[in-house]
């Protein structure tokens, strides 16, 4: 009797990793997980008029319905001169099935603070920084799954995820 315990579980595990293309399964990441994923996807590097601006050292926090905040240094330049900041963007998560990337839409400039500034007028740039503030920005790439090697689940990307208890939920 014993033995047959062990045989029934044993066959389905075998199934299970056997045909991985065609089971579906769902798995969640923590922020400190998905934290570690996303800093693998920067310095990400944006230019706007004239203006390099590289984005670094990102934090994220999950919030319900799918609310994302994300914490990023920025560093910008324009020839010789440059501002260093901390800043605090906004937005809505979603996922693009076809690409396999995991986005954050019509991020929202929170709240920015600036670290460095080789510019002449720190008047100006803060005036500037208060403009931007509450303004939506493009759409910000946090993972291209189809990027990264996850031979384990035969590099297939995700049919869909969402937001669940401070968590994210992968389904496959």
């Amino acid at each position: 009797m014993q033995q047959k315990r062990f045989f029934v579980p044993f066959i389905v595990l075998a199934y299970f990793f056997c045909i991985p293309g065609s089971q579906a399964f769902t798995f969640t990441l923590s922020q400190q997980d998905l934290n570690q994923f996303i800093g693998m996807a920067f310095p990400q590097t944006q230019y706007y008029q004239g203006i390099k601006a590289v984005f670094d050292h990102p934090v994220i926090t999950l919030s319900d319905n799918n609310q994302v905040a994300v914490n990023v240094d920025i560093d910008a330049t324009q020839g010789s001169q440059y501002v260093k900041a901390n800043a605090t963007l906004s937005g809505k998560i979603y996922y693009d099935g076809i690409k396999g990337e995991l986005q954050i839409i019509r991020p929202m400039l929170e709240d920015v603070t600036l670290t460095e500034s080789t510019l002449n007028d720190d008047a100006q740039v803060r005036r500037w920084i208060e403009q931007l503030t509450g303004q939506s920005a493009p759409m910000i790439l946090l993972l291209d799954f189809r990027s990264l090697n996850l031979s384990f689940i035969g590099n297939r990307v995700p049919r869909a995820m969402h937001v669940e208890k401070g968590q994210l939920v992968i389904d496959y």
